[in-house]
């Protein structure tokens, strides 16, 4: 009876988006897909997956849903692994084997969230309409339905500030780039690297404009900003008499100005901006901010709290009957959430930490997350034995006021294998035995089913995605600012290595050993795991430089020392071989972005500050949080500092302690930055690097015959073996 349904089928533009997604992904086999939409399985959401005939019928309760069926039948019957490391295309799928079986997935988790604001700029900063194409229809087949949609609000801001009578020029002062806009969207900053050509406000307008659409086409519900008061410092000209006051410094940034939400002027700015949006892109509903964010309230007391949650959530119900507050748990204040209905506020955990704190949030609807990355670093990092636990199933039990789940890594370009399960268990209502989705993960990520690239994923799961390797991210001793004593990389990290650095370089050698394995996946994956086992032997080297110079051992300090810059040296030839991998290929890309000379100036400089001191240029509190392994980073930027360091602990040898990086304050545990003459001579380094970096084109090299290479000069040495 389907069949002859689906023959007499009539499709709407639902099935036409489904159809137009299907052949963008899958051409050579968009036809051999049914598509059909029924009603909710007992009011939860659903997919199917069987033959019927000669088709491939994928049902669901809707658009996304078909998508999610689809990607399953993808993985199922054409072993495709789909991910943003390597295999960031479906690739040429030409034939569609019939499913064997009927699949069913009824989705437990009614709302799946993505995105954290600092993706948009550690990971999306440079990305066109393709780009942002190609990751919706990702997000749709992993069932995401609730991202956050903030592309383009640099023409909120921009216009809501021309309606109150600002100058162009005065408008664009105020936002600041690319790489920082999502931090003054949460309130921390402004004016950074600011705006500098009002044709690049109207792209990102367009390109805004296309995601939201495109997202609404597609079922999604997108989470939109919402408004806690961050005005400019010139306010006053255009609000007179408004109570505007010095919102304190967010790790060394100068002061930012908020209007009070109790005046009477925070609800005409915010509702000027709430419309401007309307106009723009459209009002969806839910709105995110939050009040002092990472900051203190000007003022003490619960009641005043109560007074702010309460005059922030009757705007956005005086603008939306339907809004609802969306808050991220990090900054989250109980009398603010107190103030609001509970059908009137969503709160997002972010890393899944704060339920169990508040009481499951004390009743109001929440989203369970993963974060596992901060500042997009590319250290392998993740307990997948957690993610299999099925957090969302456990808390479910405990809180029925749990609405979904989310992803919210600040950046998304590392950590394939993690981020695959991760995906997964955001629809999924069982606990996944590991052994048998690690197998699969394999034979589809490297398009073979030999037995070492089992054990190499197995070996994986032993090391760097084990149990220990939870919370904090594993730090990098190349990209460190170097100091005599190493506790951090970057705020949010672990020195010290929680796994067995042999294991995972027997991870490695498996891949090696495959003789059939053929996919973009496997070739990112090799190097990926040459990279980390030879950054984490780099610390073995600093420790040893370390202690040679504690003991007067000059032979062992050369050796070490030569040792360490040498493997700098290969690590960074080695990521020159793939070009998403390398300094140059992002600088490109910034350049490419712009619409004018002054713009491209002004985003290389986005770029390269972020990579590096982050900010503010002087005083850098932040300083390497968003460090990256990439070839023409390490050679350039990373091995000189280096340079500097074994310099300097050449000549103090003879003294009987280190001192020249020893400062008096720290902040984040480490070393001022540039609190002794050392490091002030490091930032005159850093500073003229900032102004003469020229991008290098990435190298012609195999990736793999480099990655093998330093295997067999390396792994004698990390096996302790005599080379």
């Amino acid at each position: 009876m389907r069949l002859e349904i689906h023959k007499n089928f009539s499709y709407k533009l639902e099935d036409r988006l489904m159809q137009e997604l299907i052949k963008r992904n899958t051409p050579e086999i968009a036809d051999r897909f049914a598509l059909e939409i029924e009603d909710r399985r007992e009011g939860k959401s659903f997919y199917e997956i069987e033959a019927c005939g000669d088709k491939i019928v994928l049902r669901g309760d809707c658009k996304i849903s078909l998508a999610m069926a689809y990607y399953r039948y993808l993985k199922d019957c054409c072993g495709v692994n789909l991910a943003h490391c390597g295999n960031d295309r479906i690739g040429n799928i030409t034939e569609a084997p019939l499913p064997a079986c009927k699949t069913v997935r009824i989705i437990e988790q009614d709302k799946r969230a993505y995105m954290n604001y600092c993706t948009f700029s550690y990971s999306a900063r440079w990305w066109d309409w393709e780009r942002w194409e190609r990751e919706i229809d990702y997000m749709a087949m992993r069932g995401i339905n609730m991202p956050l949609s903030i592309v383009g609000y640099e023409a909120v801001l921009f216009y809501t500030l021309r309606d109150l009578g600002y100058t162009d020029d005065g408008a664009l002062n105020f936002i600041s780039g690319p790489a920082y806009l999502p931090w003054q969207l949460m309130g921390n900053l402004d004016s950074y690297f600011s705006l500098t050509d009002k044709a690049y406000v109207d792209k990102r307008l367009e390109l805004g404009k296309k995601i939201i659409d495109r997202e609404l086409e597609l079922g999604m519900t997108p989470i939109q900003q919402g408004c806690s008061g961050q005005v400019p410092s010139t306010i006053l000209r255009v609000l007179p008499r408004t109570n505007a006051y010095n919102v304190p410094s967010w790790c060394g940034f100068p002061v930012t100005y908020q209007i009070d939400p109790l005046d009477k002027n925070f609800r005409k700015f915010g509702m000027a901006l709430l419309e401007k949006q309307r106009q723009l892109f459209g009002a969806h509903h839910y709105y995110a901010c939050d009040p002092f964010h990472e900051n203190k309230p000007p003022i003490k007391g619960d009641k005043y709290l109560q007074n702010v949650g309460k005059a922030i959530s009757e705007m956005y119900t005086a603008f939306d009957s339907q809004a609802v507050w969306v808050m991220q748990a990090w900054s989250l204040r109980e009398p603010i959430v107190k103030a609001v209905d509970k059908d009137k506020l969503l709160i997002l955990d972010i890393d899944g930490s704060k339920c169990e704190k508040t009481d499951g949030f004390w009743g109001y609807n929440f989203i369970s997350g993963t974060l596992n990355n901060f500042g997009d670093r590319n250290t392998l990092h993740g307990s997948i034995d957690a993610l299999a636990e099925n957090k969302f199933m456990e808390e479910r039990k405990k809180y029925p006021n749990i609405v979904g789940t989310g992803l919210f890594m600040e950046g998304i370009f590392q950590n394939p294998l993690y981020f695959d399960l991760a995906s997964d268990m955001l629809t999924r209502s069982d606990k996944p035995e590991l052994d048998p989705w690690l197998k699969d993960y394999a034979r589809r990520r490297y398009g073979s089913d030999e037995e070492c690239l089992f054990e190499a994923v197995k070996d994986m799961h032993e090391t760097c995605y084990s149990k220990a390797c939870t919370g904090r991210e594993t730090a990098s001793i190349i990209c460190a600012r170097p100091a005599y004593e190493q506790r951090h990389t970057a705020p949010n990290d672990v020195f010290e290595l929680r796994y067995d650095n042999e294991k995972l370089l027997d991870a490695l050698e498996n891949l090696l050993k495959a003789e059939h394995a053929d996919t973009d996946g496997y070739r990112f994956d090799v190097c990926d795991l040459t990279r980390q086992v030879l950054s984490n032997y780099a610390k073995d080297l600093y420790k040893r430089s370390i202690s040679a110079f504690d003991n007067k051992n000059i032979s062992l300090f050369e050796k070490s020392v030569n040792t360490f810059v040498r493997l700098l040296e290969d690590v960074d030839r080695l990521l020159m071989t793939r070009p998403e991998l390398t300094l140059g290929e992002h600088v490109r890309q910034a350049n490419a972005y712009a619409c004018s000379d002054k713009d491209r100036q002004n985003f290389e400089l986005n770029e390269l500050y972020m990579l590096t001191l982050w900010g503010p240029a002087r005083s850098s509190q932040l300083y390497d949080y968003a460090w990256k392994e990439w070839g023409g980073m390490i050679k350039t930027f990373y091995l000189p500092r280096w340079y500097s360091f074994f310099e300097q602990m050449a000549v103090n040898f003879k003294k009987r302690k280190c001192t020249f990086t020893t400062t008096k304050r720290r902040y984040n545990d480490r070393e001022d930055f540039d609190g002794t003459s050392f490091y002030k001579s490091v930032e005159k380094f850093e500073n003229k690097w900032l102004s003469t970096y020229k991008p290098e084109q990435p190298s012609e090299e195999d990736t793999l015959e480099v990655a093998r290479e330093l295997f067999n000069f390396y792994a004698p040495m990390i096996r302790g073996v005599k080379a």
